[in-house]
């Protein structure tokens, strides 16, 4: 890597791969993992050559930890529950037997306190470092490190639920003018939309840093989101920006939306408030936890 383009290629790439393998932890054991796990390592331990100090690869490297946790817990407890997402709280703590499953934990712990030396304000680290600490039946050094989530974002469902079960007290709902903290500027691009009565969503995801990104990926898929969105408003095609030290800002696209002559449809994009993100940009291949929920840089698609 001898520029800042090729760390930033680097980023990129190692992302792509540390999402393939948090999508498939959700339901794999880690020894099915293992040889997409040292892919990832050695990537990011390129990174680390000429960047030691790289918040983006610590953060990435916290994630893969609390991933192989995640597909230990699949071996351990069976894949019916999301053992990241569960609401409430991890369906079980880990067994006092379990020296495997301690031992990750450990080490998802010991990940997300070398991401918060770096960036004290991760929310993502904070949430990671309380799941690990949780499973450990470490339950008020869990709650403060939740407390630490909800307090960078407030709309963070899962860590105020979990709070509440492990405090025994109820959390007011946080105020709907109260904003969020990251670090970094980023844009999130939804345009999905419901399927059948169920709940699940089809179409994509972005988590991008440049404004003219997201009117590409827009252009792109709004053909087809039109063709498959109906009547329902819980179809969603919008984007939202957070501008650190200011908030979030953003909405719905489809009041944009407009035809030529022709009748192709395309977005007004005098219409949409898209604010730069400069002086502070997410640096590519960075994921994000973000009103509640992970996001991974770049497209997912979802397809539940």
């Amino acid at each position: 890597m001898n520029s800042t383009s090729d760390l930033e290629a680097a980023r990129r790439d190692a992302g792509s791969y540390l999402q393939y393998y948090w999508e498939a932890a959700e339901h794999d054991i880690v020894e099915d993992l293992e040889d997409d796990e040292a892919e990832i390592r050695a990537a990011y331990a390129a990174i680390q050559a000429v960047a030691p100090d790289d918040v983006t690869t610590a953060t990435c490297l916290t994630l893969l930890e609390l991933g192989k946790l995640r597909a230990h817990l699949n071996d351990e407890l069976g894949t019916g529950v999301d053992h990241f997402e569960y609401e409430h709280n991890p369906p079980a703590g880990l067994d006092e037997d379990d020296q495997q499953g301690r031992d990750l934990a450990v080490r998802t712990a010991w990940a997300a306190e070398r991401t918060l030396a770096l960036q004290s304000t991760s929310n993502l680290a904070w949430f990671a470092r309380a799941c690990a600490l949780h499973w450990m039946g470490e339950r008020d050094a869990a709650a403060n490190a939740y407390q630490e989530a909800l307090r960078l974002d407030p709309y963070d469902d899962i860590a105020k639920t979990r709070i509440e079960q492990l405090t025994d007290a109820e959390l007011p709902e946080p105020p709907a003018s109260l904003g969020t903290y990251h670090p970094h500027g980023f844009h999130l691009l939804e345009m999905t939309h419901l399927v059948g009565h169920s709940g699940s969503t089809k179409g994509w995801v972005w988590l991008l840093n440049d404004p003219d990104a997201v009117r590409t990926a827009v252009d792109g898929y709004l053909d087809t989101w039109l063709a498959h969105s109906g009547p329902s408003l819980d179809d969603e095609c919008g984007v939202w920006t957070h501008v650190p030290g200011v908030g979030r800002e953003g909405g719905e696209l489809r009041e944009a939306v407009r035809q030529t002559a022709e009748g192709r449809s395309f977005i007004d994009w005098s219409q949409v408030p898209l604010p730069g993100l400069v002086p502070d940009p997410l640096p590519a291949g960075q994921p994000v936890r973000w009103l509640g929920e992970l996001h991974f840089f770049g497209a997912t698609e979802h397809d539940d």
